[in-house]
């Protein structure tokens, strides 16, 4: 399987729009907006973005699945996760039948309206700022710009956030997970001893309102076991429009 350079991944774009788990990833790559490689063996792909989802595309029969399993899926020494999204179906089945793999269910979420009531007041001691350079380097957890940006200039140049700061400190934070031209996946965290304060939702707010007056869609993805992200997706006037599969290497986290 060999890498593909850019000029080789024009015929991904029209396949990539309609991927059945989600476009926004892809297209940040071969948009090159974000940092990703894409690996091509004949009339099949795979695209590997910066903060490790994976996507294939093309005709990926049963050899170029083998390949898929047995140079990412479960080799040594990768130098970030490797987490492949498929749809449920004949990939999906191929890889139930090899060793070393954990399946999990991933929902896609899209944003209908907006909801008629969300928290309006800051809570005393916290305001809302932009997600700067100096707060790039400073959020601790495991939804941060550093998870799918490669560097905090990449970020600041094509990215964007919104961060809840309550006594100087960093509490909850919304920012540009993934950017297309005309999509961007929210990502989300409050650090623990924040939660439960609805500031999540108020960053969020504030993404949401960024992503509309850019022109482009806000979207919103999580595991299915992570059920405060989705209660707060669909608070925030998400709605599920997609389920597909997740599959990772054995205590890869």
């Amino acid at each position: 399987m060999k890498k593909l350079a850019p000029e080789q991944c024009d015929s991904l774009m029209k396949s990539v729009s309609r991927h059945p788990c989600g476009s926004v990833y892809p297209l940040s790559v071969l948009e090159n907006r974000q940092s990703g490689e894409v690996f091509g063996d004949g009339e099949s792909a795979l695209l590997w973005h910066y903060c490790g989802f994976a996507y294939l595309f093309g005709r990926c029969d049963e050899a170029f699945l083998e390949r898929v399993y047995s140079e990412f899926l479960i080799a040594e020494g990768l130098p970030r996760r490797f987490v492949l999204f498929v749809q449920e179906g004949s990939a999906e089945q191929f890889f139930k039948s090899k060793q070393g793999l954990s399946f999990g269910i991933r929902y896609g979420f899209e944003y209908a309206s907006s909801p008629a009531e969300l928290p309006t007041a800051m809570p005393d001691g916290c305001q809302l700022q932009s997600l700067d350079d100096k707060l790039f380097d400073t959020l601790d957890g495991r939804v941060t710009p550093r998870f799918s940006w490669r560097d905090k200039e990449q970020f600041e140049q094509g990215g964007a956030g919104f961060c809840v700061v309550c006594d100087g400190t960093p509490a909850s934070w919304a920012f540009s997970a993934a950017v297309s031209s005309d999509e961007v996946d929210i990502g989300v965290e409050t650090t623990e001893h924040y939660r439960h304060k609805s500031l999540a939702a108020l960053a969020a707010e504030q993404m949401i309102e960024y992503t509309l007056l850019q022109g482009k869609r806000p979207v919103w993805a999580c595991d299915s076991g992570n059920t405060a992200s989705r209660k707060l997706a669909e608070k925030l006037g998400f709605s599920v429009t997609a389920q597909y599969i997740t599959i990772r290497k054995n205590n890869n986290h």
